[in-house]
């Protein structure tokens, strides 16, 4: 059976998130780049549940997921925990397909499927967004990376396109750098059986894309 989200897990994600509401414009819950995101999640939500429930995973409460987005070109992506996930609008950018975006939704969704807020480790590195700065764990990120390889392939996305993620991942400081060269290699190796699968981004996806980026992106 899913665990659920443990209590500080969920107390932390609703302080994270009334501060970066306050701190960072966000896009409205409906317009057509977030509700695309969610599009997204919704096809990889249920091949979860199909194919990994025997796995104890760590489900937000009520079992409710929410992606929205941030009006910045700045690319980003992070969990807050409990099911509460952010993107910036650098984020459809970034990505040259929906298998990348849904490379990217699985990832922040597989450190709350594993259990990382839930989790208090030596801390190795941090980013910050706004006043909110966010912990980055070699350990997590690989754990996460595998992960998502798992979730695209059930929902048969190519799980190349995770590869591709963070092959393409700017690197902002020091260490991050030798991160990723361990991200890369241990992708490398999850993939080396795995066929490759072309992927192309769609009419769709290439419209909703331009829209993002050619929005309002100025901060409050």
């Amino acid at each position: 059976m899913a665990a659920a989200a443990c209590d500080h897990e969920i107390s932390n994600a609703q302080k994270i998130s009334a501060r970066i509401a306050n701190e960072w414009p966000l896009r409205p819950s409906q317009d057509r780049q977030t509700r695309y995101v969610q599009k997204i999640a919704d096809q990889l939500i249920p091949v979860i549940k199909l194919n990994m429930d025997s796995r104890n995973l760590n489900w937000p409460s009520k079992n409710r997921w929410r992606f929205l987005l941030i009006r910045d070109l700045a690319v980003n992506a992070y969990s807050a925990g409990n099911g509460q996930v952010y993107m910036t609008d650098g984020v459809y950018s970034f990505a040259d397909s929906e298998a990348e975006l849904a490379a990217i939704i699985a990832h922040e969704m597989a450190h709350e499927l594993i259990g990382h807020f839930c989790q208090h480790d030596e801390r190795l590195a941090t980013h910050s967004i706004g006043s909110f700065t966010q912990v980055i764990d070699n350990t997590k990120e690989l754990e996460a990376d595998a992960l998502a390889v798992e979730i695209l392939q059930h929902a048969e996305f190519p799980p190349q396109a995770m590869l591709t993620v963070v092959k393409k991942l700017p690197v902002p400081q020091a260490g991050i750098n030798n991160q990723r060269n361990l991200r890369i290699k241990a992708l490398q190796h999850q993939l080396r059986h795995a066929g490759t699968v072309p992927f192309i981004a769609s009419p769709e996806f290439i419209h909703i894309k331009q829209e993002a980026v050619s929005g309002n992106t100025l901060h409050k």
